[in-house]
């Protein structure tokens, strides 16, 4: 595997950071989640223009611009068209003369930007959505749901009592109102019908992209609060985000969803981002590759 780490493509053995990051000391960075289909990478726009928010938010100064043309870098290194990318940038590591324990950093430093890929199916393999067995929690999590922070135990824990509870995901809940699941954003289909996600008001949770993208490959999804009780209720429960793509969610704390295996929403959602997708990566197919043979001769060349 070659990652980037601070500009550079290298093997993953030779990556390395200070144990002085404040990445590692504080969780004090942001991180986005992307996914490639045939060399096109959904929502490019969409990810970069949250990574922008999160980045001014924290008030980490890294122009996410740079995340298309690194992100067909690092591709191209590990030739992969259908692939997870994670990028995650730090505030980075104090100087010398630095205090490193300080919640309020003495002066501004070079952020640490650190990017590896892996391989994912393409879309001849995304037929079906995944069946998920899931567990309702209290989410006690901070209310910046928003922010695409790298400190995520809050998370980690609701996946620990979720899979403690013979569950393999956590949908969250705040308040009598449904969150999202640990990983994903949540679509409730009652027994008329009516399609319904919560709305980002209506509990800290995170705008995600294939959320956004609901008004062209489900247009008769609402956004609106959600309560507890519509998910004991639900003919479907879905799961949407950027590496699970569709999931169903077939058993809730023990009882059976519907009827127990995916949906016809589910399966419909699923095929309809998958066309969208197949056709997207039609129109933006010469987009990578360009890059890809530079990157990749590069590479040989310097073997």
């Amino acid at each position: 595997m070659i990652v980037h780490l601070n500009g550079e493509l290298l093997p993953r053995e030779r990556a390395a950071v200070s144990a002085f990051d404040r990445g590692f000391l504080f969780g004090d960075g942001v991180y986005e989640g992307l996914r490639s289909f045939d060399g096109w990478v959904i929502a490019m726009d969409l990810h970069a223009a949250r990574m922008r928010a999160g980045l001014a938010e924290a008030r980490i100064d890294w122009d996410a611009s740079q995340l298309d043309r690194l992100t067909s870098e690092l591709l191209a290194a590990n030739d992969l068209r259908n692939a997870f990318i994670y990028w995650q940038v730090t505030r980075g590591t104090p100087g010398p003369d630095d205090p490193v324990r300080t919640r309020l950093p003495a002066r501004p430093m070079r952020p640490t930007v650190f990017g590896y890929c892996v391989p994912t199916p393409g879309l001849a393999q995304c037929i079906e959505p995944a069946s998920v067995r899931a567990a309702t929690v209290d989410d006690r999590r901070w209310l910046r749901g928003t922010l695409k922070s790298i400190s995520l135990l809050g998370n980690v824990l609701a996946a620990a009592e979720a899979s403690e509870r013979g569950a393999d995901d956590a949908i969250m809940v705040r308040d009598g109102f449904v969150a999202e699941s640990c990983t994903c954003n949540v679509v409730v289909v009652d027994a008329h019908g009516r399609m319904a996600t919560p709305s980002l008001d209506s509990a800290p949770i995170l705008a995600g992209v294939t959320r956004a993208l609901l008004p062209e490959i489900a247009p008769g999804v609402e956004s609106r609060p959600v309560r507890a009780a519509e998910l004991r209720e639900a003919r479907e429960i879905v799961l949407l985000g950027t590496l699970t793509t569709v999931a169903s969610v077939v058993q809730l704390d023990g009882r059976p969803v519907g009827a127990g295996a995916p949906g016809p929403f589910a399966t419909s959602l699923l095929s309809n981002y998958m066309g969208w997708i197949a056709t997207q990566a039609e129109q933006n197919r010469s987009r990578l590759s360009p890059r890809h043979d530079q990157v990749r001769q590069s590479r040989a060349g310097s073997r």
